[in-house]
């Protein structure tokens, strides 16, 4: 998990540190004892720092099997500024060396690639399985405020390394802690995990896709617990039983929203897991952006996101968790309604902000009003001549859209787009205008269609580069059916009086 990008102490330092005998209350001491983990589906046993908790690893990573990280504090005067972390990798070996992260160093080479991997120290042997310990140094140049420490094992069929970060500060008290765990590990064959309980109970629920339901449900981390939707299996680690309540419920009211306007080019019925972080910390800790409040990972079919619950003149608010919900679960449904295709950015976000705006009460949903994250910024954007023209954001590709120096205004002026096109009595009195949404998402997924029934024709519909292409000629066909007619300086100067009229909503 992370790119460490800073040096830890050097090889000499560090392979003092590491002949070092520690006693067992040096470490407890430090943080609080140990509990011991036991996972039969890996083959491993170890100790676990009670002041470590563990975090889920997403669906789609391919070597981190576990990940604990340092409990963040209450208090804001205890807290770390690197939060201590440490992750069990999984390495395979591979006979016929195709795989470019089937050694220790390989995957160092791989998954960070501004660090070098030492040389090893001579550790312990567990159960067959030979000890080593390492620095990890970055090369001249790279920059992080975290340093690394690895302890791996190598066996006849693969490697297990514990690889531990932190600040370099906490390096010498957090080295005690992992390599009291992975001196005292213990490996074993991995079990197949037994399934029968999961398969009778949802056979008795007849919801779609239990197979992936019961994936999801074995990979949970102890803590977390899961409810099932329709369309949906929320996984979550927050004890705000009504908001979990709120989640499951707004989430098929919301779904049935997306598909009155955008029906599904599929009879299938998708599901995919919709995961609630407990906090901001533990969001991030996952992979989540510091900078955003929540994510939809098409590889891995997660949306994620985390209890956003401020409290503001002694009144609580989960406005902004929901906020996020609607947004987000408009990219998952968006996902496959359109074959796995992403629409244009503007059409794409500005629909997850639109969708933003439900108020969903007493079992419905009774408005879509103004995004309260937009409003004032598109407004501003309108008053100081900082608006993007029609004819060019609506081209924009993702990395233009997502452009470190207007990011922020595009998604505004996507929203506002949107609602426009959505709201506007003038859009309603102009045919040509009124047809764009319509038109552009009809297009974009009977064009795609037919595209990758061509692909699949002549083989090549799984060939990533293939595929890029003919999603790039949907959306600009998608784009060019939509505003056939439109004078596009018309609309755009009418959307900027709409704006010019938009209040900015309560909180906004």
């Amino acid at each position: 998990m992370g790119d460490p990008t800073r040096a830890g102490t050097g090889p000499a330092r560090f392979a003092a540190r590491c002949l070092l005998v520690l006693a067992l209350a040096s470490s407890a001491a430090a943080q609080g004892g140990w509990v011991t983990e036991k996972y039969p589906d890996l083959g491993l046993t170890f100790p676990r720092a009670r002041n470590y908790e563990q975090i889920p690893t997403p669906p789609d990573e391919d070597h981190v099997v576990l990940y604990f990280a340092e409990k963040v504090p209450e208090k804001s005067r205890e807290r770390k500024e690197i939060r201590p972390e440490l992750n069990v990798v999984w390495i395979e070996k591979c006979p016929e060396d195709r795989r470019p992260t089937d050694t220790l160093a390989r995957f160092v080479e791989h998954a960070y690639p501004k660090w070098k991997l030492g040389g090893a120290v001579e550790g312990k042997t567990r159960n067959g399985y030979v000890g080593a310990e390492y620095s990890l140094a970055p090369f001249a140049g790279a920059r992080d405020p975290r340093t690394g420490w690895v302890y791996a094992y190598q066996g006849e069929k693969r490697t297990i390394a514990f690889l531990g970060f932190c600040q370099e500060k906490d390096l010498k008290d957090q080295v005690k802690i992992w390599r009291y765990a992975a001196e005292r590990v213990e490996f074993a064959e991995p079990e197949v995990p037994s399934t029968g309980e999961l398969e009778r109970s949802y056979a008795r629920l007849a919801l779609p896709n239990p197979e992936y339901r019961i994936a999801v449900r074995q990979k949970l981390v102890r803590g977390w617990k899961a409810e099932d939707t329709e369309h949906y299996i929320v996984v979550y680690d927050t004890t705000d039983q009504p908001l979990v309540r709120k989640i499951v419920r707004d989430l098929e009211l919301i779904h049935g929203e997306y598909e009155k306007l955008f029906p599904s080019a599929s009879d299938s019925t998708p599901v995919s897991t919709v995961r609630v972080c407990k906090s901001a910390e533990e969001y991030v800790s996952y992979g989540g952006d510091p900078h955003t409040a929540g994510y939809w990972n098409a590889d891995a079919e997660e949306l994620v996101l985390y209890d956003a619950e401020k409290v503001e003149r002694h009144v609580k608010s989960d406005a902004d968790t929901f906020v996020v919900l609607y947004h987000e679960a408009f990219h998952q449904y968006i996902h496959y309604s359109c074959g796995e295709l992403p629409p244009h950015s503007w059409f794409n976000e500005g629909h997850g902000d639109y969708f933003s705006g439900a108020s969903i009460k007493d079992g419905r949903t009774r408005s879509i009003g103004p995004n309260p994250w937009r409003v004032e910024t598109v407004k501003a954007m309108v008053d100081f001549g900082k608006t993007i023209p029609w004819k060019e954001i609506l081209r924009y590709e993702q990395p233009e859209y997502y452009a470190d120096d207007k990011v922020g205004l595009c998604y505004a002026q996507g929203w506002a787009m949107v609602y426009f096109l959505r709201k506007s009595k003038a859009v309603e009195q102009r045919p040509e205008w009124a047809r764009i949404l319509p038109t552009y998402f009809g297009t974009l997924q009977r064009t795609y269609r037919e595209s990758l029934a061509d692909l699949e024709k002549t083989g090549r519909k799984d060939d990533v580069a293939s595929r890029a292409k003919a999603g790039l000629a949907a959306r600009e066909k998608a784009l060019q059916a939509a505003f056939e007619g439109v004078d596009v300086a018309e609309i755009d100067a009418a959307w900027i009086e709409f704006v010019r009229g938009l209040e900015v909503p309560k909180g906004g």
